[in-house]
């Protein structure tokens, strides 16, 4: 491929298929994403590829020419304690000579449309550039944590008769116990998103151990886990998750990890924002640090948001929002039985963008912020009926994509 010189006079926008869409999400993303060179083994990506179910992928082309491209899965979100459908968009690329001319921007406006059409209410991603992403239209939510400490510190967890036993496989001996697991804790995790599709594939590799915490023939609790280093002394336990719904399923997984103090010198566990790993045991001396990338949330459909949990109360206002012209107007906000309704309104008491709204849906941002931002204009009263109606959580997403 090489760069235009000039401006493009030949630019189409379409829905990938097939083929078409395996070449295209091969080389554009690899290319942004990856080390290279080389680009990764093709056959085993596009394979990879042709495992998904679900995803709706589009391009940009420019004199034939792949230029931009961007998509999205089907996820189920928790939102307030109710479920939602949930577009997680990846992939959002730019080939390097025809960046600057805002085709990533054309294809996550036709991304949302989309969406709009298959009814997915919200979307969310993880962010190149945050700022990219606000501007059209997303809030970015507490950002994850990967805690680290030394394995000894749990040793007085060795002195306890804890009731209950860990039970180590690999995860695609209990795929589906596992998955049932994370479907109950969803239901107590705002912002938790889970594939509609699962990746099979990515279990059927057996890449970690699955270490569940078993209590009376119950799961309180379960990790995924590895052992990486170079010398099996000098190892580093590495949880990419760890979820748990009571303390001794907590417990029980910590238990675990002490027990690997002959294998592991380090642990590391990936953990939502709103975790005190602190608070744990005392003498852990936990390092934390920024995981990843923290993740964006929006609103894509106003109408989509109906029966969302919400204490009682009542505003109207008028919703800005370019990229998806449907939300823009006038709209009734009301809850008196627990739940939101909306419709559309004659007058507003005041203006608020669909940053706002996503903001305020999510819990990630105070209403007296909107001013600030230039996302609306509610006053000190209004301010407070939105933090009762809506009050501040802290989201977590759960899937990487």
């Amino acid at each position: 491929m090489t760069t235009a010189e000039s401006d493009p006079t030949n630019l189409s926008l379409r829905q990938l298929f097939g083929e078409e869409a395996l070449e295209v999400f091969y080389w554009l993303p690899a290319y942004a994403f990856e080390a290279s060179p080389p680009l990764p083994e093709k056959y085993s990506r596009l394979e990879a590829l042709k495992e998904r179910q679900g995803h709706t992928y589009f391009a940009l082309f420019e004199d034939d020419q792949p230029a931009a491209c961007a998509c999205f899965t089907p996820l189920t979100q928790n939102v307030r304690g109710a479920m939602f459908a949930m577009g997680g968009v990846y992939d959002v690329v730019t080939h390097p000579g025809k960046r600057r001319r805002g085709y990533a921007r054309q294809v996550m406006q036709r991304l949302m449309h989309s969406m709009h059409e298959q009814e997915f209410p919200l979307s969310c991603l993880y962010p190149f550039r945050e700022s990219f992403y606000q501007r059209l239209g997303y809030v970015t939510f507490p950002q994850p944590i990967k805690i680290k400490f030394n394995p000894l510190t749990l040793q007085p967890l060795l002195k306890m008769d804890l009731p209950g036993e860990v039970q180590l496989s690999q995860p695609s001996e209990h795929y589906q116990q596992y998955l049932a697991y994370l479907h109950q804790v969803r239901k107590h995790i705002h912002g938790m998103a889970m594939f509609k599709f699962e990746d099979t594939l990515w279990f059927k590799r057996d890449r970690f151990w699955l270490a569940q915490a078993i209590v009376n023939g119950e799961t309180q609790g379960v990790m995924l886990y590895a052992l990486r280093g170079e010398r099996p002394v000098d190892f580093t336990l590495s949880a990419l998750r760890f979820y748990y719904h009571t303390s001794l399923g907590r417990t029980l997984l910590l238990d675990w990890i002490a027990r690997h103090t002959d294998q592991a010198v380090r642990a590391e566990i990936i953990l939502p924002p709103s975790e005190r790993p602190e608070t744990w045991l005392a003498d852990m001396r936990v390092e934390r640090e920024n995981f990843w990338l923290p993740g964006m949330g929006r609103v894509v459909d106003v109408l989509g948001l109906q029966g969302l949990p919400c204490p009682t109360g009542r505003f109207t206002a008028q919703l800005v929002d370019p990229q998806c012209p449907w939300n823009c107007g006038n709209w009734l906000f009301e809850s008196d039985a627990g739940q939101l309704t909306i419709r559309p309104a004659q007058q507003a008491e005041f203006n608020l963008t669909i940053q706002a709204l996503s903001a305020l849906v999510y819990g990630s941002h105070d209403p007296a912020d909107f001013a600030l931002r230039g996302w609306g204009n509610p006053d000190e009263e209004q301010q407070t009926m939105l933090r009762h109606m809506f009050p501040i959580q802290t989201p977590y997403l759960h899937e990487h994509y």
